[in-house]
């Protein structure tokens, strides 16, 4: 677990994922540019409509934001063997690269983060697959997610 907590509204914290699933994504695709990822993606904001909220990412949504992309990008075999593990009949090369991701940022937060209680990991990682993703994500990110919790409540009982 991760203790330096972060301290902000709900609001700012769904944009922080929104933030860390794009930077994400863009380590993903184009690693050679991950050190400079937060300044692409916050300075490339208004004239492309990159987020879905109306509001400037506060300072510590930013920082929180990076907080999650470090933990997911230091964790990533980790939590590709937690996925692996619970897509029954799925090889995870056929589970969408941003389904991935966002599964990979839920997962970590669930794990690493311990202020955030992994209901509303779930929760979050189910809408945000809902909006960026395709019609079906949101169903079976809560699915993984779900399985992980169940899990997770299994082995402290």
């Amino acid at each position: 677990m991760i203790d330096n907590k972060i301290k902000i509204n709900p609001k700012d914290k769904r944009l922080a994922r929104i933030i860390a699933i794009q930077a994400i994504y863009a380590s993903e695709i184009y690693p050679e540019n991950s050190d400079d990822i937060f300044d692409i993606i916050l300075n490339s904001g208004e004239e492309e409509e990159w987020l879905p909220l109306e509001s400037t990412p506060t300072k510590d949504a930013i920082n929180y934001g990076k907080k999650l992309h470090k933990i997911v990008m230091s964790n990533k075999d980790e939590l590709d063997d937690l996925i692996k593990k619970r897509s029954k009949n799925w090889s995870i090369n056929r589970i969408t690269l941003l389904d991935k991701l966002i599964l990979r940022m839920s997962l970590a937060e669930m794990i690493y983060v311990n202020d955030v209680p992994p209901k509303v990991s779930i929760t979050e990682g189910v809408e945000i697959a809902k909006y960026f993703s395709t019609d079906e994500s949101g169903s079976f990110v809560n699915g993984i997610l779900d399985s992980f919790y169940n899990d997770i409540i299994k082995e402290e009982e």
